[in-house]
């Protein structure tokens, strides 16, 4: 078997399906295609289909339920998809299973199994289990539209076990319990229309042996169940909830701008307009999920937005090379915060760093002075000013090869205008994320979106005011999940604007109490940044797609 590009590093496994952790997920997904072909991929959500996926994975055995003979798979490595592909269509009347062993993990043997259940109409599903199945889900359609299911372990129940609903958008959707008999039911309300996934998992302590010469004290398994719901299944008939639509009064535009485009391909940078300039520090290079020092940047850019067409980038004083990291305009100076340093070489198990460093730059000697550090080592953040003062929320702390990442509610801040201050904590964030944007709105901030620690992407607003150091509730972003997840923000006078990975543009006014719809980007963009180019205008400067890649072209979106 070819093999693909494959992630040499230790993964982030999803220790949090069993137990509460601090770990990324990552499983084995199957789903068919438009061509009736079965395509596995291992991301940490359902729409995450772009993660290199490990070599041992790659030599599954897919089968139709009940044949010994293999599925004939090959590789594929695309724009919108890493990971197997069936060579001919599959029998779309039956059930196709999996099980593969990645290996040992810090004394455990871990193995996934994987289900699919092509079949267009849910009666038709399997009733009972199959023999000889070390963990296995029965799921049944119920009247209403939700569906039933049994979670087996070697043909026996599994009881008091964690069952996680996630939607085809990458949106968790439920987590339940098994009862003593191993069965879990979903309502209509939370199955959805398209492809859902079931994600279990399970230790097993008398799963202890030898695996390829090594000893291990337990089995842990994971099983990622597929199934499709029809619209003609459900009996609300509904569209999938919370889609936006683009409010048709709207009279926002969205064009390539006139300035010359990005000297590089980047995500996950930092960006700032002050005095005039766009600035444009650090970030990812390489390909998705694959980080080392070689794909990371300490070049520092700076282009006049006054001079219009005729403007030109500079390379500026440079610094360590950082992605993830947040920067805020502090009048005609910017502030630089946080952000992760990748310590490895390509093809080296990575060993990423979260840094505390946090420094202001100063045009007129093109040089940067440090501030006083981050508390915490601190990337996947995000920041923004009010008054003389900045204020960080989010994000989480990555300690090398150890994959071990510790997630942070606390929040800080830190006023500039004072060369001797240190950072102040504030009132603790209500739930601890990442990958969430920031905005400055009214006197006040706005936390949108982002990954959270537990329960997976949120579209969830929050605000504090600095002046009772407390923090309410506001309108989630329109949208599941995913949408909240990689975003942008900034306000410009009255209206604070986010633009979100389903590439949609929403406005949020000053005594509006919900969004509202006003653009949509296509292609859409993630992991880019959005910053205000006058009273009128923001500059969309970077970012990917998961189909299309990454951007260079700078999007202008007139708001009035």
């Amino acid at each position: 078997m070819a093999i693909l590009r494959v992630l040499q590093c230790t993964f982030l496994f999803a220790a949090c399906l069993v137990s509460h952790g601090t770990a990324s997920a990552h499983f084995p997904f199957l789903a068919s295609d438009d061509q009736g072909h079965v395509q596995m991929w291992f991301g940490e959500t359902t729409d995450d289909r772009t993660y290199p996926m490990p070599e041992s994975v790659q030599l599954i055995q897919l089968h139709h339920a009940g044949d010994e003979a293999p599925i004939a798979t090959e590789p594929i490595d695309s724009n919108s998809l890493v990971g197997l592909r069936s060579e001919m269509p599959i029998n779309s009347t039956r059930e196709i299973v999996g099980t593969v062993t990645y290996g040992l993990y810090h004394g455990t043997k871990l193995t996934y199994h994987v289900e699919h259940l092509p079949q267009s109409d849910p009666t038709s599903w399997p009733v009972q289990p199959r023999p000889n199945a070390a963990m296995q889900t029965v799921i049944r359609p119920v009247t209403d539209g939700g569906v039933s299911v049994r979670v087996l372990k070697n043909g026996n129940a599994l009881p008091d076990t964690d069952v996680k609903l996630m939607c085809e958008d990458g949106h968790e959707e439920a987590s339940k319990k098994t009862d003593a008999e191993g069965q879990v039911a979903f309502s209509s309300d939370e199955v959805e229309s398209g492809l859902n996934a079931l994600m279990i998992g399970y230790v097993d302590p008398s799963g202890v042996g030898v695996y390829e010469g090594q000893d291990h004290a337990s089995t842990t398994h994971y099983l990622t169940a597929t199934f499709r719901i029809g619209a003609s299944q459900r009996s609300d008939e509904m569209p999938k909830k919370n889609k936006p639509t683009v409010d048709p009064a709207s009279k926002v535009s969205i064009a390539p701008a006139s300035f010359p485009e990005l000297p590089e391909e980047l995500t996950s940078f930092g960006s700032a307009v002050a005095g005039g300039k766009l600035y444009v520090y650090g970030g990812h290079t390489g390909g998705a999920h694959s980080y080392s020092t070689a794909e990371q940047s300490d070049r520092f850019w700076s282009l006049d937005l006054t001079a219009g067409k005729d403007a030109v980038w500079k390379t500026l004083a440079t610094g360590p090379k950082l992605q993830g990291l947040a920067l805020v305009p502090a009048g005609e100076r910017v502030v630089r915060v946080g952000g992760f340093t990748a310590l490895n070489a390509e093809g080296e198990e990575q060993d990423l760093r979260s840094q505390t460093s946090v420094a202001i730059y100063e045009p007129q000697n093109d040089a940067w002075t440090d501030l006083a550090p981050l508390p915490e080592p601190r990337s996947s953040l995000d920041a923004a000013v009010i008054n003389d003062t900045v204020y960080v929320v989010g994000g989480w702390g990555l300690s090398g090869k150890n994959d071990e990442s510790v997630w942070y509610s606390t929040a800080w801040s830190l006023d500039l205008s004072d060369s001797k201050a240190v950072w102040k904590r504030i009132a603790d964030s209500p739930i601890e994320r990442r990958a969430n944007s920031v905005a400055a709105f009214g006197g006040k901030l706005y936390v949108l979106g982002g990954m959270q620690s537990e329960g997976g992407p949120t579209t969830r607003v929050d605000v504090y005011d600095p002046v009772t150091n407390r923090w309410t509730g506001a309108a989630a972003i329109p949208g599941a999940g995913m949408s909240g997840f990689g975003s942008s923000a900034f306000a410009i006078g009255s209206e604070l604007y986010v633009s979100t990975m389903d590439g949609f543009v929403h406005r949020l006014g000053s005594r509006e109490g919900a969004w509202t719809t006003v653009a949509k980007i296509d292609p859409a963009r993630f992991f880019h940044r959005m910053v205000p180019h006058g009273d009128n205008a923001l500059l969309m400067i970077g970012g990917a797609n998961m189909e299309v890649g990454k951007f260079t072209q700078i999007d202008e979106i007139r708001v009035r």
